[in-house]
């Protein structure tokens, strides 16, 4: 089930829209992929749909009242992508045997659904094939 919200910023602020969307809505494509939303963007309202769409508007909201002050860098938004899924697991990511991959340099976790899905098949099967960007 999909679930859809609605945010809009009021008063109308342009700068800092244009800081909180980033060059060409980067950083509204970092939080689609970082929550497994979709984001459709009118002026200053934003249509949000997904499973994590409650979830997608408090990062939006939190990286609206910081972009008054600085640009939105990248890393800001990957940070604060961490802190919200963090604070409120749903879904896969909130079953206790959450797969995780061991390494040198700590635990490796997904970051979505699809991606848990993958490390499972990497656990369970011999061979596993990824295809798609890195």
């Amino acid at each position: 089930m999909s679930h859809s919200e609605h945010l809009s910023f009021k008063p109308v602020d342009n700068d800092r829209l244009a800081r909180l969307c980033g060059p060409l809505d980067e950083n509204l494509k970092q939080v689609e992929t970082g929550l497994d939303v979709t984001i459709q963007r009118r002026g200053e309202s934003l249509r949000i749909q997904g499973e994590r769409a409650r979830d997608a508007v408090t990062a939006l909201t939190r990286f609206y009242l910081l972009a008054e002050k600085q640009d939105l860098s990248i890393d800001d938004i990957q940070l604060g992508l961490v802190e919200v899924r963090q604070a409120a697991p749903t879904g896969e990511e909130a079953e206790a045997d959450a797969p995780a991959l061991v390494t040198r340099r700590g635990d490796l976790r997904g970051r979505t659904p699809r991606q848990n899905r993958y490390i499972k098949a990497i656990q369970d099967y011999d061979i596993t094939f990824g295809i798609g960007p890195a």
